[in-house]
């Protein structure tokens, strides 16, 4: 059984997953800071790539925090928070449901000119890497510490057997349902 009322989480999945709504939700519910992995690989979220060392000391200041919930799909370079977590979700949609959603926030956000990645060329090319995510049949691997782009979803799996024991995965919209319904309660 997982405890839900643990301190540490790490919330992890492709994009569109509801990785950052859970977040919030749980960040809020708990009274607990909330940090979003993107923000440590990029400035301000999306702007230039932090140098390596200092997305390494940054992890490590979130991870030897007493309570915190942390989103975002990295998995490698990011180790120490999976370790350090007391509860793992991973938010392991269909294709289709991510995708969707993908295409709504962009839309929505470029229409709310607060779009961090405008364009439709950009779009195009998130949402056929983030297929790959999806459709690659062996796992991916990073060609070095800094590769973030590598990643998919049987690695994920891979990766995430280490952490089984504290893992939480929702693999359909009501799956993520009863998990938030469980939280709110």
């Amino acid at each position: 059984m997982h405890r839900l009322d643990a301190p540490r989480v790490l919330i992890t999945g492709a994009p569109g997953s509801g990785k950052t709504t859970l977040a919030q939700l749980l960040s809020e519910r708990r009274q607990a800071p909330w940090f979003e992995l993107d923000a440590v690989v990029y400035e301000n979220g999306g702007g230039p790539k932090r140098p390596f060392p200092e997305r390494l000391a940054l992890a490590r200041e979130i991870a030897a925090r007493p309570a915190w919930v942390v989103e975002g799909n990295y998995l490698w370079w990011a180790e120490e928070l999976y370790c350090a977590a007391d509860l793992v979700v991973w938010l392991d949609l269909p294709w289709y449901v991510a995708t969707a959603r993908v295409l709504v926030r962009h839309l929505r956000a470029s229409l709310r000119g607060t779009n961090r990645h405008p364009g439709l060329l950009r779009l195009a090319r998130f949402v056929w890497r983030y297929r790959k995510y999806y459709f690659t049949r062996e796992p991916d691997s990073p060609t070095g510490p800094e590769d973030d782009l590598a990643g998919n979803r049987v690695a994920t799996a891979v990766f995430l057997q280490t952490y089984s024991h504290k893992l939480i995965r929702c693999q359909s919209r009501a799956e993520v349902r009863l998990l938030v319904e469980e939280i709110s309660a």
